[in-house]
């Protein structure tokens, strides 16, 4: 949960933002973001950090004057200037009540206190709180029965810059009023929603957020955005020591390279939106697994190496470097991330380790020659395992295997095209400093 510095660092960077807000990208977006809700007639809408209402009186013009709206903010120019709207809107927006509190601690604001709803919608703020899960939790205390929940989250390469701020300061342990780094593809809003009790309904990607699709920076632009985030619009006086400056603007350049492929970094306009309901009983959603925990199996071409699994898949990383070419044959190779202790090996007579370099740790199979797995000493609770050696078919549970990243496009093999497929793109490996 936000606590109170975190919350202030929130006000004291949308207050400024106030009085012109409404006439950037986000009016835009609420339009488009509405349009993918079904809201009836006389139902209750609550609309957490609700900013200026842009959204909010999208939705009152659509509950009509038989349904009810609640628009909850912590930043008082926000409210302020929501407010001046619905004055001069007068009896249209009668419907509508502006609610100053913090949408992490909902419980401290009286007028909600035995409420429920009918629609929660969350737009342009998820990512500015610690705790995902916990906060969709959260909010789903006062979400009815069969009650809809909208949100987005950035896609990764959104305000590339913001990015590369974030991570600068979670390797510095300094706080910053958002929280970008979970956000990777559609699959990981899917899986935050699930987590938190909630039977999904749509994940999609919102394009051309604020109007530009994408866009590319030079590498020696890092300079620009650096002076442009941590000097002028350091609101929140995250850098304000000279000796932190000194060493953020080390780990920014170094953090930067890391995103250039040909000396170019690529900026996406988009967010995932999600669109999810509370279980008709109240109770939480669980997600399908087997019931033996068993989620699928695998193994070499000859049998020999074989093991199951009992965590549920995520996204894919393609890996790109010189040393995956070389083992397997090809212009990269597949790993599936998975937790370590979720794998078992049922038969491991023919695995072998393979040590290419100090930094990771291989293994293959000496009887059919396949690559098996890929672990990393810093990261010693996960193992990858090459998908190759997945076999689908005994797949018990809803997955389809999805691109979530390439690595080390650096090395890419001069003859393979990335495809557009959404998914994130690393000149090296965002943990590459952890290696080092």
């Amino acid at each position: 949960m936000l606590d109170e510095r975190q919350a202030a660092d929130a006000i004291r960077f949308y207050d400024s933002k106030s009085w012109d807000y409404d006439a950037t990208w986000h009016n835009d977006f609420t339009k488009r973001f509405i349009s993918y809700l079904d809201i009836q007639p006389g139902q209750h809408v609550l609309d957490l950090a609700c900013g200026t209402g842009l959204l909010t009186f999208r939705e009152a013009e659509a509950v009509g004057p038989e349904g009810q709206v609640v628009g909850v903010d912590v930043t008082p120019g926000m409210l302020a200037v929501a407010a001046h709207r619905q004055k001069q809107g007068g009896d249209r927006y009668s419907n509508i009540t502006f609610l100053k509190g913090d949408v992490l601690h909902l419980e401290e604001t009286e007028e909600l206190k035995g409420r429920q709803f009918d629609v929660i919608t969350v737009a342009s703020a998820l990512v500015l709180f610690p705790d995902p899960k916990a906060a969709i939790e959260h909010w789903t205390q006062l979400l009815k029965p069969r009650g809809i929940i909208a949100m987005d989250a950035t896609h990764p390469r959104n305000l590339v810059s913001g990015m590369v701020l974030e991570r600068v300061a979670r390797r510095l342990e300094l706080r910053i009023p958002y929280n970008r780094s979970w956000s990777k593809s559609e699959d990981t809003l899917k899986q935050t929603l699930e987590s938190a009790g909630l039977e999904v309904d749509q994940v999609t990607t919102v394009e051309n957020q604020a109007g530009y699709g994408k866009r590319f920076y030079e590498m020696e632009q890092w300079d620009d955005f650096f002076v442009e985030n941590v000097i002028v619009k350091d609101i929140a006086r995250t850098f304000a020591n000279n000796e932190i400056r000194r060493k953020a603007q080390e780990l920014y350049k170094e953090e930067w390279e890391k995103l250039a492929i040909d000396g170019k970094v690529e900026e996406v306009d988009s967010v995932f939106l999600g669109i999810a309901r509370k279980p008709a009983d109240g109770s939480r959603y669980v997600s399908k697994v087997v019931n033996d925990e068993v989620v699928f199996k695998g193994g070499c071409r000859c049998g020999g190496v074989q093991y199951t699994c009992t965590a549920v898949p995520t996204g894919l990383t393609l890996c790109h470097c010189r040393a995956c070419q070389q083992v397997s044959g090809s212009a990269y190779l597949p790993f599936l991330p998975i937790p370590k202790d979720a794998i078992k090996f049922t038969h491991s007579d023919t695995r072998k380790v393979l040590r290419l370099t100090e930094f990771a740790e291989r293994t293959f199979c000496t009887g059919c020659g396949a690559p098996l797995t890929m672990t990393y000493p810093p990261f010693r609770g996960e193992i990858a395992m090459v998908m190759g050696t997945v076999d689908l078919e005994s797949m018990r549970c809803e997955w389809t295997p999805k691109v979530e990243r390439h690595i080390f496009l650096n090395e890419k093999a001069p003859w393979v095209v990335v495809p557009d497929d959404g998914a994130e793109r690393w000149g090296t490996w965002e943990y590459a400093h952890v290696l080092r």
